[in-house]
């Protein structure tokens, strides 16, 4: 399994205390950065490095560095912005509304050394419609129903003036915030910069995102004025492979979503779930490159039934499984070291405890050799006790991703059951049509598809290693098949011609099937 060197300056570095799941996975996976906030973080690297006439392109692995925007202006208008609603229920003139609320918004403003809004009365007509404007991009928020601070609320990406990083606003000044914009964007970044479509993702980001004057952008750019950057470049990403599979299939269905005929505005919805069930597959997939697993990863998906059947057991067994393999991986990862000839080497020596301390800080950044108690102990017991901080350390987030987001991307569903198991929602469904079928597809062909692609198992021709093992009947899931067949019909993406011939259809490709 390919694992690439540290980062540069990775030695003096204040992060992470531990260098074991970021050797599997990248620097970083992490469960609170959904994949929509993942998007958002790629599209801010990608139009940063575009700038610099260099989308989609490593000079070297692992040196990205990048000034994003950080839109200060914008998102006090929408996200701190109280008084406005205030100031629209006061019975004043227009005059009188522009004139209450501006001093108001300079005190309340955060992050600005000057915060100045006297702008925006020469950019718009009234106050009214200057508050229509902020009122509707609020509406249009990334996960707008949360409770995150201001300064980590999202306007949806209408265009590049709408992205910008997650900051930490303070008395103190303006800091980047890693909670919410994790580097799990920047992982995205890399993972599509080393595929072998990066120039073809190039040429139809840069026609469908980065060069679209889109109505909605000119109204953020009204409200933002002139562009705010970073004080500082972003650096520090890192992904331990210069090529995968999973690069390659997420790049394509990409391409796949961003040549329909959509607006790229509808076509973003579909990409980020896309980009979700594939950063799942790739955390999983190198898991099992860990272990040494000879078979390919899959997710049994129960098409949801009114009662419990042996599919639904099956699907959430199989959750279950591949919950636990990242974490499997990581004790696997930390262990083999025991098999190295410095290992043993160590064990020889006169001083085995120090020299296997020096040894598993080389290696895993642990223990801290300054800390008399940390880097004390037996070459066994520090084994031990970096397994058992390693594990809490992983539960912590990147234990969490196949889980939660799963979920978020409508892979896995409680619903009518106490386990979680896979179970696909419509929204999900859709957008594997969407992305998967270029023309009209059979049926029996779109389940094939999906298991070779992404190791869904829902018919019974893919589940023949269950029916074989006794663990199911070939008509569990036949009818699990159905049920899926129902299902894409009443979200009208299939036709059924005769009683052996149905056929799966993507809706923006109708007219040329036609």
């Amino acid at each position: 399994m390919e694992i690439l060197a540290k980062p540069f300056g990775h030695e003096e570095r204040t992060g992470p205390e531990m260098w074991i799941d970021e050797a599997i996975w990248g620097h970083r996976l992490h469960d609170e950065q959904s994949p929509w906030l993942t998007l958002l973080e790629f599209l801010c690297v990608l139009h940063a490095e575009n700038d610099q006439t260099r989308a989609l392109t490593e000079v070297r692995l692992n040196e990205l560095s990048y000034k994003p925007q950080t839109q200060l202006r914008l998102r006090n208008l929408l996200f701190n912005n109280p008084h406005m609603t205030t100031v629209l229920a006061s019975d004043q003139s227009d005059e009188a509304m522009w004139a209450t609320w501006l001093p108001l918004m300079a005190e309340n403003a955060g992050g600005l050394e000057r915060p100045d809004f006297a702008y925006l009365r020469d950019r718009f007509e009234t106050f009214q419609d200057f508050a229509s404007v902020v009122s509707f991009l609020q509406s249009s928020a990334i996960e707008g129903g949360s409770n995150k601070r201001w300064s980590s609320k999202f306007v949806f990406p209408f265009g590049t003036n709408a992205l910008y990083e997650d900051v930490s606003v303070t008395a103190t000044g303006v800091a980047t915030d890693r909670r919410f914009f994790a580097r799990t964007g920047e992982i995205l970044y890399l993972m599509l910069c080393r595929s072998r479509r990066a120039a073809d993702l190039r040429e139809r980001l840069d026609r469908r995102i980065l060069k679209v004057d889109a109505p909605y952008d000119g109204l953020i750019r009204a409200l933002q004025g002139d562009v705010q950057f970073a004080r500082q470049e972003r650096a520090g990403a890192y992904l331990p492979c210069a090529s995968h599979p999973t690069f390659d299939r997420l790049a394509e269905d990409w391409i796949a979503i961003l040549d329909l005929q959509i607006p790229a505005y509808d076509a973003i919805p579909h990409i980020v779930t896309m980009t979700g069930l594939h950063l799942i597959l790739y955390q999983l997939q190198r898991s099992a490159e860990v272990l040494a697993q000879p078979n390919p990863i899959s997710m049994v998906c129960e098409i949801v039934s009114p009662k419990r059947s042996v599919v639904r057991d099956l699907s959430a067994d199989s959750f279950q499984s591949n919950n636990a393999l990242p974490q499997q991986a990581l004790e696997r990862f930390i262990r083999e070291i025991v098999a190295t000839p410095e290992w043993l080497a160590a064990l020889q020596s006169d001083e085995p405890g120090p020299n296997a301390a020096e040894l598993l800080f080389k290696t895993f950044d642990w223990p801290d050799l300054d800390d008399a108690d940390e880097a004390q102990g037996q070459p066994g017991e520090l084994l031990e006790e970096l397994v058992r901080r390693a594990v809490v350390r992983h539960k912590q987030h990147v234990g969490k991703v196949h889980a939660t987001w799963a979920r978020l991307i409508g892979l896995s569903s409680r619903r009518a059951s106490r386990r979680v198991r896979y179970a696909p929602t419509d929204r999900l469904l859709k957008t594997l049509v969407v992305c998967c079928v270029d023309r009209r597809l059979e049926f029996k062909d779109f389940l094939v598809l999906l298991h070779d692609r992404y190791g869904l198992v829902i018919g019974d021709q893919q589940a023949r290693s269950f029916i074989d093992a006794g663990a199911a009947d070939q008509e569990d899931f036949s009818d699990n098949a159905r049920r899926l067949e129902e299902r894409l019909a009443s979200l009208g993406l299939l036709k059924r011609l005769s009683d052996s011939c149905a056929y799966v259809e993507n809706p923006f490709q109708r007219s040329a099937q036609s």
